[in-house]
């Protein structure tokens, strides 16, 4: 029992130090930006050698996709809550969904960040790439699951594309809201503003792919 226990503190300590390192690291990426954040102004802000930082992480390029890929661990679990299963309330689950969806995309973090990688993604392409692929991508493959099984429990149209329908429905849950924040047109929408730009969203939705 006390070899476990020893074994698990140095794992522990290794996962609190590479935790600190992310939480550094975006805040640099969000300060400083993507190119004028270097390997070795993380290892200074974190407190430590470079060597070290490369210990965790091999590249720059390496460490912003672990913080994408963090980002998309805290919003799968955000979403969670939504209780996305099939064979419920079609309309309400979506509903649920799109509003934590959409606090999550405009979020002051999240904003930033989606500023960020427009900003540097001609340069840098791997941020675009990373961001795409660890945070859209992976929110469509849990939608289109999802709308999968909607679709055999027969609560979808039987030709409706369930992949160009999780794309659809993601995008009309931000539609005009996003741009907006993105832009600092307006600051960020208040909860009845989400509330309702998703139950306009899920409207068209369900006339567009629902059975009745």
């Amino acid at each position: 029992m006390q070899e476990n226990i020893d074994e698990a503190r140095p794992r522990a300590a290794r996962d609190d130090k590479r935790d600190a390192i992310i939480r550094t690291a975006l805040a640099a990426f969000l300060t400083d930006g993507y190119a004028a954040t270097s390997m070795s102004s993380v290892a200074a802000k974190v407190g430590g050698s470079k060597a070290t930082l490369y210990n965790y992480f091999k590249s720059k390029e390496e460490l912003f996709t672990a913080i994408c890929e963090r980002k998309c661990e805290q919003f799968q679990m955000f979403l969670h809550e939504a209780e996305i299963e099939s064979g419920g309330d079609l309309k309400a689950t979506l509903t649920s969904f799109g509003e934590r969806f959409v606090a999550f995309v405009l979020s002051d973090d999240s904003v930033a960040t989606f500023r960020m990688a427009i900003a540097e993604a001609e340069r840098f392409p791997e941020i675009g790439q990373a961001i795409y692929n660890s945070g859209v991508r992976q929110n469509q493959r849990r939608m289109t699951a999802f709308l999968g099984q909607a679709k055999d429990a027969g609560q979808l149209r039987d030709d409706a594309d369930v992949t160009c329908a999780a794309e659809q429905f993601l995008d009309l849950c931000l539609s005009g809201l996003h741009r907006r924040r993105l832009w600092n047109v307006t600051p960020h929408p208040s909860r009845e503003e989400i509330h309702g730009n998703v139950a306009r969203a899920v409207e068209t939705f369900m006339r567009a792919y629902a059975v009745y």
